[in-house]
């Protein structure tokens, strides 16, 4: 992990600890550390965390052991080289340091004072100090007018933490690691898909990341995509986040092969258990790409901009989350050329062994493709059933069983892949058993 060591000499200063790595989940949540190396390290010191959220820990070193440890609010002030004010106090808060000249009422008249801005209070008064020493207070209601020197930066406040940490070390230096969670947007991908030739595909994948509360150069930075069934994370070392503005971050880059291919995905006909409801369906099939991911990490889901041979673009689309080896699909648009029709019918229904366990259900399912167009084209089918696929019954359907119950049944999903020829019709058959609720 690369480290920003930033040495500091006063402990009264409250250094900044800069971030050094972020975990970065796609719900938003970010779990960050920040690191510092402090020379001249005593047992009780101060630094500043810029950071919106509670800091949730001080993690424990083995060259010395941390006491105690509390944080307090604060903020922190970074110079910007443009801002706009709402009012005077807001310009001259963000002028901490500089040379100024202030107008404020004294009796019935306007007296002005010369010195540095010391302090801008939240009730609207300032101290100034002046060329012999002496702090001038101001009270906010007196404040008239103020004008610094034009050469003088501007800062902005922005929120932090103020960390006090206790040790048993006498060291000379020490390193001091602080951990926490905060939230922002949630980060997206996007890629861009280019045709290099009729089976192989240029990928380029952006990472999209919202604007952070600092700038931070350099940091680690991971990337989380999860949902209930898939998860992937990406590395990205070294990298330099702007403050302020979205950050757009290269993720991928690799060159795959795909195809084409239509797909069909059916719908569970089962409407209902109890009462045992089935219903019937038509539809089109899908023409898409499908993706082999040959890279050693996943393909995040993200919006895909199809790019053709000469860059120009053919469709936007979504690319899923696709596992290294494993194929990704992106639909293009439905072929109203490639008609199918799907019915399931109840053949038998007998009482089931189990007296806990309601009747058992043989249904038969009848699929009809027809190819109107003029081409022969490749079909991917897939459908899920709830219940258990009858093996001699599938023809040359895959069964894969899928994670979810519905009720006292298992779920499959049921594939099919296919040559149809310009014209043809091809009909499938399948049958499978299903349970429904007992009525005790």
């Amino acid at each position: 992990m690369t480290k920003l060591w930033i040495y500091l000499s006063m402990i009264w200063a409250q250094p900044i600890v800069p971030l050094s790595r972020v975990v970065y989940y796609n719900d938003g949540r970010i779990y960050w550390t920040r690191e510092i190396l402090l020379p001249l390290f005593q047992k009780v010191f101060s630094v500043k965390l810029p950071a919106y959220a509670y800091p949730w820990s001080v993690l424990p070193q083995p060259d010395y052991r941390i006491i105690r440890w509390r944080v307090s609010p604060d903020t922190f002030h970074k110079w910007t080289p443009t801002q706009t004010f709402e009012d005077l106090a807001s310009f001259l808060a963000s002028h901490l340091g500089s040379p100024s000249w202030i107008g404020y009422l004294a009796g019935n008249e306007i007296e002005e004072v010369q010195g540095i801005i010391e302090n801008a209070n939240s009730d609207g008064s300032l101290i100034l100090r002046r060329a012999n020493g002496e702090l001038f207070w101001i009270p906010g209601k007196l404040l008239q007018y103020g004008r610094t020197d034009g050469n003088s930066p501007r800062r902005q406040a922005h929120p932090a933490w103020r960390l006090i940490v206790e040790t048993d070390t006498i060291l000379p230096a020490a390193r001091l690691s602080i951990v926490g969670w905060d939230s922002l947007r949630p980060w997206e991908a996007y890629h861009l898909l280019q045709l290099s030739s009729p089976t192989r595909a240029n990928l380029i994948t952006f990472a999209k990341l919202p604007g952070f509360p600092e700038d931070a150069d350099p940091i680690e930075i991971y990337l989380i995509q999860a949902d209930s069934l898939l998860r992937g994370a990406w590395h990205l070392p070294l990298q330099k986040i702007h403050q302020g503005r979205e950050n757009t971050l290269t993720l991928i880059q690799s060159h795959l092969p795909y195809s084409e291919i239509h797909r069909a995905s059916l719908p569970d006909l089962v409407d209902s258990l109890d009462p045992f409801r089935i219903s019937q369906w038509r539809g089109w099939a899908e023409r898409a790409l499908q993706v082999l991911n040959t890279e050693k990490v996943p393909l995040p889901y993200g919006i895909v901009q199809l790019l053709d041979e000469s860059g120009l673009p053919i469709a936007q689309s979504i690319l899923p989350f696709t596992s290294p080896g494993n194929t990704g699909y992106i639909p293009l648009a439905y072929n109203p050329l490639l008609q199918l029709r799907l019915q399931e019918t109840e053949i038998r229904r007998e009482k089931a062994k189990d007296p806990l366990t309601g009747p058992k259900i043989t249904l038969v399912g009848t699929l009809r493709v027809q190819n109107n167009s003029a081409k022969e084209v490749r079909l991917l089918i897939e459908k899920p059933v709830t219940g258990q696929p009858v093996p001699d019954k599938l023809g040359f359907a895959r069964a894969s069983p899928l994670p979810e119950r519905r009720g006292p049944n298992p779920r499959y999903l049921l594939q099919w892949e296919l040559l149809l020829r310009a014209g043809a019709t091809e009909v499938i058959e399948y049958a499978y058993e299903l349970f429904l609720p007992s009525s005790k």
